[in-house]
């Protein structure tokens, strides 16, 4: 594995955890995100809080990572987000995260997830498991 390749499951393992310190250990000082609506946070105290948020509002947020590429301080990673919200709301979606990489730490992520009807996800995981 690339140094980039084992920063990236460094990432996702401690998403996966709800590890907030270890999710932000990963990131930059002068990181951006980059949301699928073209929304951007710069900064590692907006890169935390955006995470605060999110397991707050998914405390059973995963994202199952299913490709993963990286080298020369770029890296690309593809994975399948799950989340329950309030309680009754399941989301479900699939997408590319770009990554760029700056002294062993993730300097932005351009994350393009789309909701993924349950259908379409299944038969994703399938083809992904064949």
């Amino acid at each position: 594995m690339t140094p980039e390749e084992q920063l990236i499951q460094r990432y996702f393992d401690a998403f996966n955890r709800h590890d907030i310190e270890g999710v932000v250990a990963c990131f930059h000082e002068q990181a951006v995100l980059v949301g699928p609506n073209g929304r951007r946070l710069a900064g590692i105290a907006e890169v935390r809080r955006s995470y605060e948020t999110e397991f707050a509002l998914f405390p059973d947020a995963h994202c199952e990572l299913r490709v993963c590429t990286g080298n020369s301080g770029r890296g690309v990673a593809e994975s399948y987000f799950t989340g329950t919200r309030s309680e009754r709301t399941r989301i479900e979606a699939i997408g590319a995260e770009i990554v760029e990489i700056v002294d062993g730490k993730i300097k932005e992520i351009r994350d393009y997830h789309q909701p993924a009807p349950a259908k379409a996800a299944e038969e994703s995981t399938a083809a992904a498991r064949s």
